[in-house]
């Protein structure tokens, strides 16, 4: 077997497969979250259904690549590029859906500080990588700012299926808090990333 094929046959694993799989369920998710649906609470239990099953891939991807030793780099730069599509892609969608109006403002303004976080982050991988090959995979506070995220995504898309119109206390309080943890979270992440890979955008470099 040449090496071109073992390559391949390392890089198309289940882990990198589920991946994968996460990725190509972002656009049927901004789908379902951009098109008016007559019940508009059916299809956000649908929504959110479908959006668990491509957070749990992530869980599911990184468990099975240790537990097996199928950790390559191709699953290390990949991961963290799928999340980033399955959550700025949710919250771009919502912010532009009609449904979830009331949370307009809040959406972008989310969406654009965590896009901040994210092409800093990606800068700082590819300097990295350039540099002297090293692939920053993802640490604790990134795992559990994505972790915290997708909550936020699924608390905004049932918040109106379990308190109905206005969410709870009349003012969508779960969705609003949720959002707002987030971004706490996403800058946290990103400051922890900054302290321990400093060296490769020290300036007096």
């Amino acid at each position: 077997m040449s090496e071109k094929k073992k390559t391949a046959g390392k890089v198309i694993n289940l882990p990198n497969t589920l991946t994968l799989i996460r990725i190509g369920l972002v656009p049927l998710i901004v789908v379902f979250i951009l098109i008016q649906w007559n019940d508009k609470i059916v299809w956000n239990v649908i929504t959110a259904c479908v959006f668990v099953i491509a957070a749990l891939t992530d869980l599911f991807d990184g468990a099975i690549a240790r537990g097996t030793n199928q950790v390559t780099s191709f699953g290390k730069f990949l991961d963290p590029i799928a999340d980033k599509m399955l959550i700025l892609g949710s919250l771009i969608a919502l912010s532009g859906s009609a449904r979830f109006s009331y949370l307009s403002l809040a959406l972008v303004v989310s969406s654009l500080i965590i896009l901040l976080r994210e092409f800093t982050i990606t800068s700082i991988r590819m300097v990295a990588s350039r540099e002297d090959g090293t692939v920053i995979s993802a640490n604790f506070a990134g795992k559990f700012k994505t972790a915290f995220s997708c909550a936020a995504v699924v608390i905004i898309l049932l918040e109106e299926v379990i308190f109905r119109d206005g969410g709870l206390l009349g003012v969508h309080l779960l969705s609003y808090a949720a959002l707002a943890i987030s971004v706490i979270l996403t800058v946290w992440s990103g400051i922890t990333y900054m302290i321990k890979y400093f060296s490769y955008i020290d300036p007096r470099r």
